[in-house]
């Protein structure tokens, strides 16, 4: 497996349901070709440094997964045919994981976010 980082940008004024709607389906998306889910974080809106389609604003979210080419591939071609969806950017950040590294990075991200005793 490789890790990925997808950032994509959304149009700014869907309500927050159909935000999430978005957001599951891509998660699903990859867990359905056995893809491995980090984390998700929805960065919110913020201006964007150029118009994109007349939009001046759009809704930030980072899809943070392991897993096989072919779910890049899946996913992408879905972002690009998505009117909701204005850009979106794939980095590869690691050439090899595996399902245990995934596991404990997410392990730690979820003990660092316990709140201190």
């Amino acid at each position: 497996m490789r890790r990925y980082d997808v950032v994509f940008i959304a149009l700014s004024n869907l309500p927050d349901t159909e935000i999430s709607e978005i957001v599951e389906r891509y998660q699903t998306m990859v867990t359905e070709r056995k893809g491995l889910i980090i984390k998700i974080e929805k960065w919110g809106k913020r201006k964007l440094a150029y118009d994109i389609r007349k939009q001046n604003m759009g809704f930030y979210v980072l899809f943070d997964f392991a897993g096989n080419s072919d779910i890049v591939d899946e996913m992408e071609r879905n972002l690009k045919i998505d009117d909701k969806i204005l850009k979106f950017l794939t980095v590869k950040t690691a050439e090899e994981i595996t399902a245990e590294e995934v596991e404990a990075i997410i392990a730690a991200a979820a003990k660092a976010k316990e709140p201190a005793e």
